[in-house]
């Protein structure tokens, strides 16, 4: 039984198969939709529907068929229900005869879809249709009421009127035209309208334009501008642009032409206008032209592109006057020669100053001829080009000249890019109205571009981008000329720059405006009780030659022109860097450091009597003679000093005024230049070059500052060894106990450095002076005039540099001690005093803190380091110290160097320390 069932289900899967097949095979045959969605969409739905209905059918009764083959091998009782389904009670009956009746009424649905759907398409024809019939008749009326209307206006001369009138059959007759007579609509217009109104229209607008060309030649031979103001915009109605602007550049042309001949020959009250003042006035003349004709013609006559050839018509007529006026002023002021002479004169003036040593010019003399010959000694600068007054009024009329061409082309280059500006915004209002226009008619369409299998894309236009026009190039002839004539001009300003400076570089001392109070803003470097204190004074050269650097830095800002401004600071940074940064540098040697030598100088050499006899003896005192006052040679000291120390603040003045001239030039590029410009981004390049010359200036200001510590550097090693006392010596006399050992009852009349103490000689030590304190003294001695003098940055520098060369030496003699518990309380207690002391005389704010001035002085670092160490009460402590001082990373001594110190201590056993400070040196 399972064996024939299973072959019979085999049989059964086999054949199921195979009408599967044939099924497909029949359907694809016939074009039998898939479903009922896809035979609604089909051309003729009804059909479809039917041939799915006679398909599912054809398909149902084979099916039935087969199936009543494949129950007749089954041992089952299937006749039984088969029957069954004649009776009309059974559900099987029932669901049959509902299947019949959902198909009968799919049939109804669509074939009734299919009729509605061609209704509706026929309404919307007859909408479209009646619609278009309705626009032809109301443009047929529009142009009948025009016609009457127009012809009307003629009659009684009234051509604005006409013009208006004329205006729809224009419209509709160029649509016409470009339609080739092939859009419906427009044949059902003029058939509505009728040919007689269209001929009476094409005459009107004839006699129009005829009447209108003639009175518009009429108004521009008489330059009548008013009339010509009336009809310009009737001529833009009836399309007669080309014509109007071809006219309107004739009158144009005409007043052109007689208002600059008039601006050029223009004589003032003394009948010598300087060579700009033409110029200007042409340049002004032109502008008022622009401003007062080119709003007109850009709005009316912009089809015809009239608003540009206004432009390139005015420039044109410019440039015809005002370049033979730029070429005369080249010949009467001799330029091209002025400007070789110029180049040949700045080579050997730089020659002169860079390279070589530079003389000291301004030691006074008894007479004025030593001057007189070093200021006749320019390199023939006044032989050649004038005096510095004549050269700088020069450049000033050159610079009017540059100033006001640039003004004029940057208004013309800003015109044009209105016009431009204008042109995009119409262009894309254009391409917005098409696409509107475009999204209307393709979705009227909709039906019949689907039904054709156009889908309607966007236009060409949509995918275009505005291109702007090129009105006026960047290269006229104008702009050479003003270029070339910019190039000389800043070659020049060049030489009267160096000619200016070698003129501070000559100047005496004796004038009493050579040397004034120090011109840096002491606001945000010094303290407020510090500012009192300081008397630092500086020359007059560097103010005189940062004066000559700005004047002429901003004469050249001032033309506009953004070659000559970008050659010029270019000329400016070369000058400071390549011979004043020179000059500066070497007199701050000779005339500065040198004779602040102390001992051989003017600063205090070894202390004591001797001092002051070689003191006396420099000055060329006699015993048997006449001696000075004292007070009359120290306030001469004083001088002296003040007047040496000078020389170092001039180069610290000019680090501040190149940062206040690279302000000055940013600020005047934001605000004096276009933005966004290939030239004036490459003026920002020069100017931000000033920044190197600022770095320049600072780091010649520190190298005075290390050559004159390098000059103090013996005399500083010098008070501390007087200080601390040196073995086996004396001094004048008096015993000097030696360093470390020394009980209370050996020592000598001045304490030295001693740190092994017990209580009566720690008690004994708070009653007398200290080292520290005579070491202070000896430093206030030999440093106070320079702290009263220096420049405050560079006396700071100074003295931290100073202070780093004793805290060097005192470590030595330091390492070279024992120490009890209480040496240590006393070194702790010294040290502090010299951090004290160092705070209270620097002059920056940001010193006032123990850890910024210790930061700021690396080897007064190390002694507090060192005073820390030495003042720990239990080994155990060192660990915990030295790990919390390198986490803030205020700890720069080696393991060698704590194990070498902890030693000192004598409550501290060697082996001890070496067995506790076995730590790398990076933890």
């Amino acid at each position: 039984m399972s064996a024939a069932a299973s072959s019979s289900r085999a049989t059964q899967s086999s054949s199921e198969k195979e009408n599967g097949h044939h099924h497909s095979a029949l359907k694809d045959e016939v074009n039998v939709p898939e479903s009922m969605a896809a035979a609604l969409d089909c051309d003729d739905p009804v059909q479809a529907l039917h041939l799915i209905s006679s398909h599912s059918n054809t398909l149902a009764t084979e099916l039935s068929e087969k199936l009543l083959e494949d129950v007749q091998t089954y041992k089952l009782v299937l006749p039984e229900i088969l029957a069954s389904t004649q009776q009309p009670d059974h559900p099987l009956h029932s669901a049959i005869a509902c299947s019949e009746s959902v198909r009968q009424s799919l049939n109804k649905i669509a074939s009734g879809g299919s009729q509605a759907s061609q209704e509706i398409r026929l309404l919307e024809q007859e909408k479209s249709e009646l619609e278009g019939h309705a626009r032809a008749v109301q443009m047929a009326l529009t142009l009948r009421t025009s016609s009457d209307k127009a012809l009307q206006a003629m009659q009684t001369n009234q051509l604005r009127d006409a013009a208006e009138a004329v205006k729809p059959w224009l419209e509709w007759h160029e649509a016409h035209s470009q339609s080739n007579g092939k859009n419906t609509e427009s044949a059902r217009c003029r058939a509505y309208a009728g040919e007689y109104c269209l001929k009476q229209l094409a005459t009107t607008h004839g006699h129009l334009k005829e009447t209108l060309l003639q009175q518009y030649e009429a108004a521009v031979l008489k330059s009548d501008l008013a009339t010509l103001g009336e009809l310009t915009p009737v001529l833009s109605l009836v399309q007669l642009e080309p014509d109007a602007v071809r006219l309107y550049l004739q009158f144009l042309k005409s007043i052109i032409m007689e208002d600059f001949q008039k601006a050029s020959q223009q004589k003032t009250k003394d009948q010598l206008p300087q060579p700009f003042v033409p110029m200007a006035r042409v340049y002004n003349a032109a502008v008022s032209c622009l401003r007062h004709h080119l709003p007109m013609v850009s709005h009316f006559l912009y089809k015809a592109d009239g608003d540009s050839s206004v432009v390139q018509l005015v420039h044109g007529e410019v440039e015809q006057v005002v370049l033979p006026l730029l070429e005369q002023y080249q010949k009467d002021r001799q330029l091209t020669a002025v400007y070789n002479r110029a180049q040949q004169i700045y080579a050997a003036l730089e020659e002169r100053y860079t390279g070589r040593a530079i003389m000291d010019h301004n030691k006074g003399t008894s007479d004025d001829s030593a001057i007189d010959d070093e200021e006749a000694d320019d390199c023939n600068f006044s032989v050649a080009i004038g005096s510095l007054s004549d050269a700088d009024a020069a450049m000033e009329e050159a610079a009017r000249c540059i100033q006001s061409a640039e003004s004029y082309l940057r208004f013309i280059r800003h015109s044009a890019d209105q016009i431009n500006e204008a042109r995009r915004i119409r262009f894309e209002q254009s391409r917005r109205q098409s696409r509107l226009d475009g999204e209307r008619t393709k979705w009227k369409n909709s039906t019949k571009q689907n039904d054709d299998g156009h889908n309607g894309g966007d236009s060409d236009e949509d995918g275009k981008e505005y291109q702007p026009s090129i009105i006026v190039p960047d290269n006229t002839s104008l702009h050479t000329m003003i270029t070339e004539i910019g190039g000389k001009y800043a070659g020049i300003e060049k030489c009267l720059l160096l000619a200016s400076m070698q003129r501070a570089f000559v100047s005496s001392d004796l004038d009493p405006r050579y040397y004034r109070p120090l011109s840096l803003s002491l606001e945000s470097s010094v303290a407020a009780p510090e500012r009192a204190r300081t008397k630092a004074l500086q020359t007059s050269m560097v103010d005189a030659c940062m004066y000559a650097a700005r004047h002429g830095a901003q004469r050249a800002f001032a033309t506009g022109h953004t070659s000559t401004a970008s050659a010029m600071t270019n000329f400016v940074s070369d000058c400071l860097t390549g011979v004043l940064l020179e000059v500066l540098s070497q007199r701050a040697e000779e005339a500065g450091v040198a004779l602040l030598k102390p001992g051989d100088g003017l600063l205090v050499g070894v202390a004591g009597l001797f001092n002051n006899a070689s003191n006396l003896i420099r000055q060329g005192a006699h015993a048997s003679g006449v001696r000075k006052s004292h007070d009359e040679e120290a306030v001469k000291r004083q001088n002296d000093i003040a007047h040496a120390c000078a020389t170092l603040n001039d180069v610290e003045v000019a680090v501040d005024q190149v940062q206040r001239l690279s302000k000055l030039l940013t600020d005047a590029v934001a605000q004096g230049f276009p933005p966004g410009i290939h030239e004036t981004e490459q003026l920002s390049l020069c100017v931000q070059s000033l920044s190197n010359v600022v770095d320049s200036f600072r780091i010649a200001s520190n190298g005075t500052v290390e050559s004159l510590e390098s000059v103090l550097k013996p005399r500083l090693r010098s008070i501390v060894g007087e200080a601390v006392g040196s073995e086996g010596g004396t001094f004048m006399g008096s015993s000097v106990a030696a360093m470390g050992g020394a009980k209370a009852s050996d020592r000598g009349a001045m304490a030295r450095m001693n740190y092994n103490l017990d209580e009566e000689a720690y008690n004994l030590l708070q009653l007398s002076e200290g080292y520290v304190a005579r070491l202070c003294h000896s430093l206030d001695e030999l440093m106070d005039p320079l702290r009263q003098y220096l420049a405050p940055r560079l006396w700071d520098t100074l003295l931290l540099s100073a202070m780093g060369t004793v805290s060097k030496r005192l470590e030595t003699s330091i390492r070279k001690c024992e120490f009890t518990a209480l040496g240590a309380l006393t070194l702790d207690a010294d040290v502090r005093d010299i951090v004290n002391f160092v705070k209270e005389r620097l002059y920056a704010p940001e010193y006032n803190s123990t850890a910024a001035a210790v930061k700021a002085c690396p080897a007064l670092s190390r002694l507090l380091q060192i005073a820390k160490l030495l003042s720990v009460d239990d080994l155990d402590d060192v660990v915990d110290l030295i790990s919390s001082a390198k986490r803030k990373g205020n700890w720069d001594l080696k393991i060698d160097d704590a194990k070498s110190l902890l030693s000192s201590r004598v409550e501290f056993e060697s082996s001890k320390v070496n067995t506790l400070l076995r730590l790398p040196d990076n933890e």
